[in-house]
C-alpha cells in the first residue's frame, strides 16, 4: 500500500512539474489580454456548472456586443465552428509553444475569416459546422484583432469565453495563471455540509450546518455531532470579484483533519475526458436548488487533474472522539478564508437495507422489470445506491413509468435502458422529471423495442411525437433581415432548410428566440421582383413542416 501511494505521491509531483514548466513558458511570452481593459469575469475556470466543470474564464463585455477579440500571441488558425448551441461562433487558435488558445460566444469574425465561414457553409449548405482549416494557414500576429465579442451559442448574456488549451492532449489550462485580475475578495464560506458513508457505500447527507463569520475570514461551525463511521464533507463557498455581482468558484480548497490534508483540490487544468466526474464534486442536489456545494470526498475525485487526496477523503470519526477539522479555501489571487469545526462521534444503530436492495459500487447490474431492461457497467456508479425498479401505469396516457430511483441519481457511466413492445418511427424514450416534465432522448429502434442511453438514474416512459413543428413569418426585421420562428412541441428542431427562389441560402437559427433569419442581401434574392422563400423544418421524429413565402425587395 506504501509503495503504492509514494508512486501516486510521485507521479502527482511530476505532473505539477509540467504544470509549472508550461505556465513559465506562457508567462514568457508577454501574452496580450483577448479584451482590451480592465478584466472582469462572469465566469472562473473549473467553476461547477451542470454537466462539467467550467474549462476557461468568461469575461464580462459591459453587456454589449462587438468589442474587439485579441489574438494573445503569434498563431495559426486551426479550427472554426458555427452552431446554434454551445460556443456558438468559435475560433481555435494553435500557437508555437504548443498551446491552443480558443475564443467562444463570438458575435463575428473579422473579414477575412468570415468570408472563409460563409464559403464552408455555402459549400456544405448548412449553418451548422466545425472545421479543421490548419492546412489554409491562416495565421496573425500576437494583438491583431480576429473577431468580435458576442452573445452566439448557449450564452446567458455577451461575454468572451476564453480558453488556454494544451494542443495534443486538448487539456485545458486555467489562464488566471498567467493573466493577473484585480481581485481582493476572499471566499465566503455559507454552509458546512456533513455526509454519512454508510457500510455498504451509500452516501446520504445528514444535514447542513449553519457557519458563523468570526472575522479575519475565519468562519466556524462549532461542535457538530456525528454518527461514528465514515463522514465526507462539504462546503457551500463562494468567491467574487470587485465590480461585479457574479459568483465564481474557488481555486484552492483543502480539508485537513487532526494533522492529515485529507484533500486538495487546486484548480490548474481540468480535462474534457472528466466532465462526468462534475457529480462527484458538487452535491447534486443542493445544486438543483441553486447552492454552489463542494464535496471533499468520492470514489472518483482522485481521478481529477485538479484533485489528490488520501483515500476516498472521509474523516473517520470514532465513538465519543472528537475530530478537529479545518476546511481552506482561496482565490486565484490568495486571498484566502477557513472553515474550522469539530466532528464528535457518537454510537448509533446503523441502518442497513438486505444486500439485494442495493447496487454496490463497482460491481455491474442487469435490472429487469417488466418490458424494461437496463444493464449498468461496474463503473457506472458515483457510490452505492438503492436499488429500486418497479413499473407502474400512468393514468392519462396509459404509458408504463419505470421508476429506478426515489430521486434524481446522476451516473459516472451512461446506461442502456432497453423496453420492449410494439411501437412506432414516433416513439421515444423520454426522462421524466420530479415536476412531470418528459425530455425525449436518442433513441434507436429495432423490431420490437426501443433503446437508448441514460444519464441517471431517474423515472422514464415512452411517448410519442406526432406533431409537425410550426413556422411563423414575421416579416422584414432590421438592417434587411427575413425573419420567421420555427417551433417544436416535443422533440426538438432536429434539422432546417432555407431555399430562396429553389437555391439553398444562409440563414442563422438563435434556439433561444426561436428565430430563424437571412439577409435580403444574400446573391439569390432578385430586386425589384417577387421572390420565393421557402422554409422545411424537421423535428427529431421526423415530422416536417413546409412554408412558402413571397418577397418583393425595392
Amino acid at each position: 500500500m506504501r509503495i503504492i501511494i509514494n508512486r501516486v505521491l510521485l507521479v502527482a509531483f511530476f505532473y505539477n512539474c509540467l504544470i509549472l514548466f508550461v505556465l513559465n513558458g506562457l508567462k514568457a511570452q508577454n501574452l496580450v489580454k483577448p479584451i482590451a481593459g480592465r478584466t472582469l469575469l462572469s465566469g472562473n475556470f473549473g467553476e461547477l456548472r451542470a454537466t462539467h466543470l467550467h474549462s476557461g474564464v468568461d469575461i464580462k463585455t459591459g453587456g454589449v456586443e462587438g468589442m474587439p477579440v485579441i489574438c494573445i500571441q503569434d498563431g495559426v488558425v486551426s479550427r472554426i465552428a458555427v452552431s446554434p448551441v454551445g460556443y456558438g461562433l468559435a475560433l481555435y487558435i494553435d500557437h508555437p509553444d504548443g498551446t491552443t488558445s480558443v475564443y467562444g460566444h463570438l458575435q463575428r469574425f473579422e473579414p477575412c475569416l468570415a468570408a472563409l465561414v460563409r464559403e464552408i457553409q455555402y459549400e456544405k449548405e448548412s449553418f451548422r459546422i466545425d472545421e479543421n482549416v490548419l492546412s489554409r494557414q491562416l495565421c496573425y500576429r500576437q494583438g491583431d484583432t480576429i473577431a468580435y465579442s458576442g452573445n452566439s451559442g448557449s450564452s446567458a448574456g455577451p461575454h468572451l469565453h476564453f480558453e488556454i488549451r494544451n494542443t495534443r492532449t486538448e487539456h485545458t489550462w486555467n489562464p488566471l495563471l498567467f493573466y493577473s485580475v484585480r481581485d481582493l475578495k476572499a471566499p465566503q464560506v455559507k454552509l458546512l455540509g456533513l455526509y454519512s458513508v454508510k457500510e455498504d457505500g451509500r452516501v446520504e447527507l445528514l444535514r447542513t450546518c449553519p457557519v458563523k463569520n468570526v472575522g479575519g475570514g475565519k468562519y466556524s461551525a462549532g461542535r457538530c455531532i456525528v454518527p461514528a463511521g465514515k463522514i465526507g464533507l462539504g462546503a457551500h463557498v463562494l468567491d467574487y470579484m470587485e465590480d461585479s455581482w457574479n459568483k465564481l468558484g474557488v481555486y484552492t480548497l483543502d480539508v485537513v483533519a487532526g494533522r492529515d490534508t485529507l484533500y486538495h483540490l487546486s484548480m490548474d487544468s481540468c480535462s474534457f475526458f472528466q466532465s462526468r466526474l462534475i457529480n462527484d464534486v458538487k452535491d447534486f442536489d443542493r445544486y438543483k436548488k441553486r447552492e454552489i456545494f463542494y464535496r471533499c470526498f468520492g470514489n472518483r475525485q482522485h481521478e481529477l487533474l485538479a484533485v489528490r487526496m488520501q483515500g476516498d477523503g472521509t474523516v473517520n470519526v470514532e465513538p465519543d472522539s472528537v475530530v478537529k477539522v479545518k476546511m481552506c479555501f482561496s482565490d486565484i489571487n490568495g486571498n484566502a478564508s477557513r472553515l474550522v469545526f469539530e466532528l464528535k462521534g457518537k454510537a448509533v444503530e446503523s441502518e442497513s437495507l438486505p444486500a439485494d436492495n442495493i447496487l454496490r459500487y463497482g460491481v455491474p447490474y442487469v435490472l429487469e422489470q417488466g418490458s424494461w431492461h437496463l444493464e449498468l457497467d461496474a463503473d457506472a456508479l458515483f457510490s452505492s445506491v438503492e436499488r429500486v425498479a418497479e413499473v407502474r401505469t400512468d393514468t392519462v396516457s396509459g404509458r408504463e413509468i419505470l421508476i429506478l430511483s426515489r430521486k434524481d441519481t446522476p451516473l459516472y457511466k451512461k446506461a442502456t435502458l432497453e423496453v420492449k413492445g410494439e411501437f412506432t418511427e414516433k416513439s421515444f424514450v423520454c426522462e421524466l422529471t420530479s415536476s412531470g416534465r418528459k425530455y425525449p432522448l436518442p433513441t434507436t429502434r429495432t423490431a420490437g423495442s426501443l433503446k437508448a442511453e441514460i444519464g441517471s438514474l431517474n423515472r422514464y416512459t415512452v411517448v410519442d411525437d406526432t406533431i409537425a413543428p410550426s413556422i411563423t413569418y414575421l416579416g422584414k426585421g432590421t438592417g434587411g433581415t427575413l425573419r420567421f420562428r420555427i417551433k417544436d412541441n416535443f422533440s426538438g428542431i432536429a434539422s432546417y432548410r432555407g431555399e430562396v427562389n429553389g437555391e439553398w441560402c444562409l440563414f442563422s437559427y438563435d434556439p433561444r428566440t426561436a428565430i430563424l433569419q437571412c439577409l435580403s442581401t444574400e446573391p439569390m434574392f432578385v430586386k425589384g421582383k417577387s421572390n420565393e422563400v421557402r422554409i422545411v423544418v424537421e423535428d427529431y421524429a421526423r415530422n416536417r413542416k413546409g412554408l412558402s413565402v413571397k418577397v418583393t425587395l425595392p
